[in-house]
């Protein structure tokens, strides 16, 4: 358990650099995506290939992994636009939303606790977002990150459901079917960038894609889902902090309010439901 709380320790932190870094790089998010899932596709599977760990498998599990990097490639996109679209720090905020949806799609039976985890987000999102119009870039960065969230929180159930694939060839099939995804549509993505813009995506694909995600697949493969969201919550503070000291985003009492609500509402219901007999 020591070396899996240290995995989970350093995904997160990795992952609460995301939105700033994604934030402060001209590159679109098509280009994001494609350079970093061909870094880290090519890395893994040449790791693989070395130790002997690249084999063919059955028809089923491909279509697994198909789907597995379908849902990776719906959460990053979202993402990125919700960045893009609004802030680093509204961004981050949506994504805590994760916690809510994983609760509902892992439930077995809804209870109160569900019902109030719920209601303490909608009412966290609604202080938050000013104006319920997309023409307003908190309410669409808002909309887009919870949507983001939503793929994101399918990721642990499936990883879990289909262990009996090897953990390194599960971030494979993520990665590489993600990747595949995103080429198409490759007409949209634009490579004249600065030198600042090329290490922001150097690090965002080594340091987050390759390692972090690795890690948090073997973390989100070991531990139980309602573990998993609340863990998750860790890297939320440290992207909402990035983004107001790195790039002066501001952070209003109504945002914070808001935020505590989403992310304390999805810990009740999480907690309540770790209490429950499996």
């Amino acid at each position: 358990m020591v070396r899996t709380a240290v995995e989970a320790f350093i995904a997160l932190l990795l992952f609460g650099c995301i939105p700033v870094v994604v934030r402060s790089i001209a590159a679109n998010p098509y280009t994001i995506g494609i350079f970093r899932l061909t870094v880290a596709t090519t890395i893994v599977a040449m790791v693989l290939a070395l130790r002997g760990e690249l084999r063919r498998m059955p028809r089923r599990d491909v279509a697994r992994l198909a789907a597995i990097g379908f849902l990776f490639f719906a959460h990053w996109i979202t993402l990125f636009f919700a960045i893009k679209a609004s802030s680093a720090s509204i961004a981050a905020i949506g994504q805590s939303t994760y916690g809510v949806h994983l609760l509902l799609l892992a439930r077995r039976n809804s209870t109160r606790g569900d019902f109030v985890a719920v209601l303490l987000a909608a009412i966290g999102a609604a202080l938050i977002v000013p104006d319920f119009t997309l023409s307003n870039d908190v309410a669409l960065g808002m909309l887009l990150a919870t949507i983001s969230a939503f793929f994101y929180a399918t990721l642990p159930l499936l990883h879990q459901r289909w262990s009996h694939i090897a953990t390194p060839m599960r971030t494979l099939g993520q990665f590489g079917f993600a990747l595949a995804f995103f080429l198409l549509f490759i007409t949209k993505t634009e490579w004249t960038l600065r030198a600042r813009d090329w290490a922001g995506l150097l690090f965002l694909a080594i340091g987050v894609t390759l390692i972090a995600h690795t890690l948090w697949v073997r973390v989100t493969t070991k531990i139980a889902p309602s573990l998993t969201s609340i863990i998750y919550y860790g890297q939320i503070p440290i992207a909402v902090a990035l983004g107001v000291l790195l790039l002066d985003e501001p952070l209003t009492a109504r945002t914070i309010t808001g935020a505590l609500l989403i992310i304390g509402g999805s810990v009740l219901g999480l907690a309540r439901r770790m209490r429950q007999p499996a």
